[in-house]
């Protein structure tokens, strides 16, 4: 017949009697009387149908039975403690850990310069890895703790996640300084006859706001005209530059082109629905006090 569970007392008992070698002094220790002390090493005895401990000049020495359980139950008892003891606070500035985000390339182009400076600051031993996947993919990541937080603009990912909105973006368009076509702002005519340049890269979110710009013309009668599709981001703002190509970007984006010589931002001349950049987290890292004080240091960086 298979014995009855120990309860977890009795094994902080064996312990504390391993250690003390005395059934008074590890009764003082664990906060039991001489006869709860007495009363709960019968029951080891009879769990194990070994006496466990016996005395031998004055001190309780342990059986060979005891001897082969001590380390496997001080093991257990140590992990069990530190899984239930109270989470310590994150300490960023002596804390040698790393993140994983999800983001694309234009995203890395807004937020990365800000939070590295951020970091180098106040969490130097914190390192940052960042990767781009489709929507789909980051929400599997995300479960599996493969990656600590999924920024931008995604759909939402379930009853097990969690999103804060950060800001809401709106498109500009960005445009060469000396555009034939284009005076000192877009007018409807120009935009929807111009040739445009389509980002989508293979594995973001992207996709989805280019349908966005898709719909807006749909709305206004035409078909996009789209002269150029990229996949990356590097060299747009170089290509707009020296071309008519026009390119719908987020107006952060934009502005951090704004020192290239060249190029201008303008408003848009239809009406495109702004989107919301959310930072978004699994359940299962809620709670953690690293992932806590990521998400706290990227909302009070860029919530808006």
């Amino acid at each position: 017949m298979k014995p009855p569970a120990l309860d977890l007392n009795l094994l902080r008992v064996f312990d504390a009697i391993w250690r003390c070698r005395s059934v008074t002094a590890a009764g003082a220790e664990v906060g039991l009387t001489q006869g709860s002390m007495s009363n709960a090493l019968n029951r080891l005895r009879q769990h194990f149908d070994d006496p466990l401990f016996v005395r031998l000049q004055g001190r309780m020495q342990p059986t060979v039975l005891a001897e082969s359980l001590a380390e496997p139950v001080q093991l257990a008892l140590r992990q069990l403690d530190q899984a239930l003891a109270p989470r310590r606070a994150f300490a960023p500035a002596t804390t040698a850990c790393g993140f994983r985000i999800c983001m694309t390339e234009i995203a890395q182009r807004v937020f990365l310069p800000r939070l590295m400076q951020h970091l180098a600051r106040e969490a130097p031993l914190v390192q940052l890895a960042t990767v781009d996947m489709p929507p789909d993919r980051a929400q599997a990541a995300l479960a599996a703790s493969e990656i600590d937080l999924a920024i931008g603009y995604f759909a939402a990912f379930g009853d097990s996640f969690f999103a804060q909105r950060l800001f809401s973006e709106h498109y500009v368009a960005l445009v060469r300084a000396g555009h034939p076509a284009i005076g000192q702002r877009l007018t409807r005519a120009a935009y929807l006859q111009a040739a445009h340049i389509s980002y989508r890269p293979a594995a973001a979110s992207h996709e989805l706001l280019d349908e966005r710009l898709d719909r807006a013309f749909a709305r206004a009668g035409v078909r996009r005209r789209v002269g150029l599709q990229v996949a990356h981001s590097m060299g747009l703002s170089v290509v707009v530059a020296q071309t008519d190509l026009i390119a719908t970007v987020p107006s952060r984006l934009a502005l951090s082109f704004a020192d290239q010589p060249g190029l201008r931002v303008l408003a848009l001349p239809l009406a495109v629905p702004a989107i919301e950049i959310r930072q978004h987290w699994h359940l299962r890292s809620h709670q953690d006090p690293a992932s806590q004080w990521l998400r706290a240091q990227i909302a009070a960086l860029f919530q808006a």
